[in-house]
């Protein structure tokens, strides 16, 4: 399969950088499109549904402002492994619904994301955001094992 449309989602964190340049290898690669999704909660209402606290498998990003920066660090990133065709989107809400929204809308073939949370207790318990995504994707979902990059 060759893929034309690839996303990541990214929360400004090491380990999503990884994925980031996953993504950006595979879409250079392709010749694909690569769309970089930022997820924030931009009120204090939506930031009661979002993770935290010791347990937490992931950071909250807390407004738009945050977000462009993540993601022109992203963008760094991927033009870094040589991605050519580079779309950035923040959008306000939960990760999973906001990449699940940005698949659907974007035509993206494939969405790749860090592992973060998938192998924590906490994960396992209370959800995570890469398995919320793969439970409910309906296109390809490829999980960067973060843990083994440098």
């Amino acid at each position: 399969m060759k893929y034309s449309r690839i996303a990541v989602g990214t929360d400004g964190s090491a380990e999503s950088m990884k994925a980031v340049a996953t993504a950006a290898s595979l879409a250079q690669a392709y010749g694909a499109e690569l769309t970089i999704v930022c997820a924030f909660y931009g009120n204090s209402g939506s930031l009661l549904d979002a993770p935290h606290g010791k347990g937490s498998t992931s950071i909250p990003v807390i407004s738009d402002e945050r977000a462009q920066e993540f993601l022109a660090e992203a963008r760094r990133v991927a033009q870094g492994e040589g991605a050519q065709k580079i779309e950035v989107l923040a959008k306000e809400g939960s990760p999973v619904d906001v990449l699940l929204h940005a698949v659907e809308e974007s035509g993206i073939e494939l969405l790749v994301m860090g592992n973060r949370g998938v192998k924590t207790l906490a994960g396992r318990v209370f959800g995570n955001i890469p398995t919320g995504v793969a439970r409910h994707a309906n296109v390809d979902v490829m999980l960067v094992n973060t843990e083994k990059h440098p």
